[in-house]
């Protein structure tokens, strides 16, 4: 999946094209979750950032099963309209139905925050490494089993931590050339809102910003073996990833399921929209002490059972931080390392990303 697959980018160029409404089809698969996450996080209030950009007057969401009923009952029954999709060439047709959409808003104008802070350089001060994780989740919510606190533990309060435990151990760090800030973004569940905001309204020269290290749901089950980079073959920061994890006996690998497009669902996204190379990764391939298919079955069973869900929350008992410990040392390496030289890690040939920076 690339970023034309996202749900962002649909509502927005169908905005730009003049359409009233969309109605997104999900499918599971594709989308790596179920249609309960639409269901805990599009059913009440929502965000959206006041720009003068186009918008629809309907953005709405509906299952594969309710689609395929809408297909049935109109002129194209019987036909694969996933198959007719991917025809090049093909041009949308009428379903010879119509329907009625009503919707009454309350509209309330409230400001959200993206939490900044800086450890200033000791001699290129413009020069700054950036760490972001956002901070939100959905809050009260659908109540499932009785529970409607979305407390959103691994999604992203660890990002959030760990955004606290690194500047930390700047500050308690030999003090660095380069400047450091820590970005606590606002409103990336609905849409990567506080980084797409960021992007358009920079507080440091996104020419001067050497690089991106975003963090964001840190579930590893002890220490990794791996380091899995999401959007791997994009920048240099793949080569500043593999020196920092070779220091730890680790190796690298590309997401193993890139098809999900994982890349474009983070807020690093809208900081290499704007050209700054950025990394996105953590342990959650193979551990020392935990087999593949042992991590593949937590990780398969957090995006079922937790992701987006009132079951996401903080257990001492069965936590085990150490891989967490592990993935965040590696990231405090690469930002000591960026933050004491003088190059720019750089975009390779053939990145959507690199004629932005250039």
């Amino acid at each position: 999946m690339t970023y034309y697959g996202r749900w962002t980018y649909k509502y927005e160029e169908a905005a730009r094209q003049g359409a009233s409404g969309l109605i997104i089809i999900h499918d599971t698969e594709p989308a790596s979750y179920g249609w309960n996450v639409i269901e805990s996080g599009w059913s009440g209030a929502s965000l959206i950032i006041e720009s003068n950009l186009p918008l629809l007057d309907v953005e709405s969401w509906i299952s594969n099963e309710s689609a395929q009923k809408i297909f049935d009952a109109s002129i194209m029954k019987g036909e694969d309209y996933k198959t007719l999709a991917r025809i090049k060439g093909f041009k949308a047709t009428s379903l010879d139905l119509n329907v009625s959409v009503a919707i009454q808003n309350k509209i309330k104008k409230d400001v959200s925050k993206n939490v900044v802070a800086l450890i200033p350089g000791t001699e290129r001060k413009d020069e700054v490494i950036i760490y972001s994780a956002h901070w939100d989740h959905f809050g009260i919510g659908k109540a499932i089993d009785g529970d409607s606190i979305y407390n959103g533990a691994i999604d992203n309060a660890s990002g959030t931590a760990a955004l606290l435990a690194i500047a930390e151990a700047f500050k308690k760090s030999t003090p660095t050339k380069r400047s450091i800030a820590f970005i606590a973004l606002t409103g990336e569940e609905q849409g990567l809102l506080g980084s797409a905001f960021y992007a358009e309204n920079p507080i440091f020269d996104p020419k001067k910003t050497v690089a991106n290290i975003n963090i964001d749901a840190l579930n590893s089950p002890g220490k990794m073996k791996d380091l899995t980079i999401t959007g791997y073959g994009q920048s240099e920061m793949d080569e500043y990833a593999e020196a920092a994890a070779l220091k730890q006996d680790r190796y690298i690998i590309p997401d193993p399921e890139a098809e999900k497009g994982y890349f474009f669902r983070s807020d690093h996204f809208n900081f290499a929209k704007i050209g700054i190379p950025a990394l996105y990764a953590s342990g959650s391939y193979e551990g020392f002490d935990t087999s593949i298919e042992e991590v593949k079955e937590i990780n398969e069973n957090y995006l079922k059972n937790k992701y987006h869900q009132p079951s996401d929350e903080y257990d001492s008992a069965t936590s085990d931080l150490s891989g967490v410990q592990f993935d965040l040392q590696l990231f405090f390496e690469i930002g000591f390392k960026l933050a004491n030289e003088n190059y720019f890690p750089k975009w390779y040939d053939g990145s959507e990303f690199k004629t932005a920076r250039e």
